[in-house]
């Protein structure tokens, strides 16, 4: 049977790497790496909400199984399911948890003017510096890795920011149904039909632990990591845009499926063409 983890000891050790009230962090975890959380995942998210407080902010991950080739999918923020763990899950049906539009990879958040975090989001390429966690990362925020050491979905922020080929830019639409019943349909970006190599995570770690820029400890079941995004950034950055080993060169392309189309992005001027997108 796991040791249980009290919330007592779990508040105490996120306080002590510095989380408290007015912190900005993105979480992406494994609730089995807490061992047994007593009062359970919904107690966890409510643990975390308050410590960072109304003036902070938490968001996690809100990513779909990713869609087949000509897969059905519909896409609504309400009731779509997370495919990234309970506390996602959870967390996305809590009050006051708010949920961005982008049909695949949408976020979740709660706290101080989460609104304005999310609002964007559909408009945007996935991973666009004014996507939900580029947004973070401008606001001083921080990423908690919790059990899972190797899901720093802000890597795909540095990612198009240093321009890879490799991650398609709004190329495929699927049909969604808003908060308020229309249906509409959103565009997403393209997954990459291969390998990143320069995806690098031991050293991309490495790096930020030379510079003292990561926290790390040891929770019941496996590693808690703990950040800033733009150290993380920097670190990724270095390896993306190295002459050897990097971005150049590397013929990795978006996936190829029934449900791509032209993308609507002008990438020379940073915004939007009109398509049948819902843009609103």
């Amino acid at each position: 049977m796991d040791i249980a983890t009290t919330r007592v000891e779990m508040e105490a050790l996120l306080r002590g790497l510095g989380i408290g009230a007015g912190t900005h962090l993105v979480m992406h975890s494994s609730f089995r790496s807490v061992g047994h959380f007593e009062g359970g995942p919904e107690n966890f998210c409510r643990m975390l909400c308050e410590l960072v407080t109304p003036e902070g902010l938490v968001m996690m991950p809100g990513l779909v199984r990713y869609p087949a080739d000509g897969q059905e999918f519909t896409y609504n923020p309400l009731t779509t399911p997370t495919n990234t763990g309970i506390l996602p899950e959870t967390f996305r049906k809590m009050p006051g948890v708010q949920r961005s539009l982008d049909p695949t990879h949408s976020f979740c958040a709660w706290g101080k003017n989460a609104g304005d975090f999310l609002r964007e989001h559909h408009r945007l390429p996935t991973m666009h510096a004014r996507s939900p966690l580029g947004l973070l990362e401008r606001a001083g925020g921080y990423c908690l890795l919790l059990g899972v050491p190797r899901s720093t979905t802000f890597m795909h922020v540095v990612e198009t920011a240093c321009g890879a080929q490799c991650l398609g830019s709004r190329t495929e639409r699927y049909p969604a149904v808003l908060p308020d019943g229309r249906r509409v349909t959103l565009r997403a970006w393209g997954w990459r039909d291969g390998k990143c190599r320069a995806l690098r995570h031991e050293e991309i770690f490495g790096y930020m632990r030379d510079k003292h820029a990561l926290q790390e400890r040891q929770l019941r079941n496996g590693p808690l990591l703990y950040f800033r995004l733009s150290d993380y950034r920097e670190a990724y950055s270095r390896l993306l845009l190295a002459p050897e080993g990097g971005c150049a060169g590397c013929p990795v392309r978006p996936r190829q499926v029934s449900q791509n189309i032209a993308t609507d992005w002008d990438s020379e001027r940073d915004c939007l063409m009109p398509s049948e997108a819902f843009t609103e």
